[in-house]
């Protein structure tokens, strides 16, 4: 770990803004490693990011692969049915389909907002985009609520980290911690729903 953080800060000691806009982009990671990334004295030094210029950067990185991943999964979707039984993508195809069973305009784009704001693994941009995507709202007032919800989850985090200034890194090894145990324990839940579902139709043959 600390042999990567110096690979990163050696190569980007000059820019720390792009390397906080790259680390935003990355799936799962986005605003919540990336703040407290772009803050870290201990990685930058005196190149360190203030709290607004992390969130600013932050915040533009994972907007970034937003508009591309609505447009690609529309596409997709409306050519093949196979990509919407892929394994991978079959709980955010539930999640599209709950918001878009919503009556009211203003929950489904407040549902959307609320699961892009929310900062934990598994939620945010990256997420947020695939529901979009895989659903039938609008993909311009979509990505208003996406843009919300990314401003509200960056806010956050940047709230967090000028309240704990002192503890950055601790904040950044925590958060690389709790993204970690729920990849694991989503992991975990799908192969157990996966091995239920292949033993219950083994007992109806």
């Amino acid at each position: 770990m600390n042999e990567f953080l110096d690979y990163i800060a050696h190569h980007f000691e000059n820019c720390v803004w792009l390397a906080v806009m790259i680390m935003a982009m990355i799936p799962t990671i986005e605003s919540k490693i990336a703040i407290p990334f772009g803050m870290n004295t201990e990685i930058w030094g005196s190149n360190a990011l203030n709290s607004f210029e992390s969130f600013f950067y932050s915040f533009l990185g994972s907007i970034i692969p937003c508009i591309l991943i609505v447009l690609i999964v529309r596409k997709l979707k409306s050519r093949t049915t196979g990509f919407l039984t892929n394994k991978f993508l079959q709980k955010y195809n539930k999640k599209s389909q709950s918001v878009s069973m919503k009556t009211n305009n203003f929950t489904k784009y407040f549902m959307l907002t609320a699961f892009v704001a929310i900062p934990l693994p598994l939620t945010g941009v990256w997420s947020g985009s695939l529901i979009l995507g895989l659903s039938n709202l609008d993909i311009k007032m979509g990505i208003i609520s996406i843009i919300i919800g990314a401003i509200i989850s960056a806010g956050m985090i940047s709230l967090i980290c000028n309240i704990f200034s002192n503890s950055i890194s601790y904040i950044l090894i925590i958060s690389f911690i709790i993204i970690l145990v729920f990849l694991f324990v989503d992991l975990f839940i799908s192969l157990l729903r996966e091995h239920i579902k292949n033993k219950k139709v083994k007992n109806d043959k």
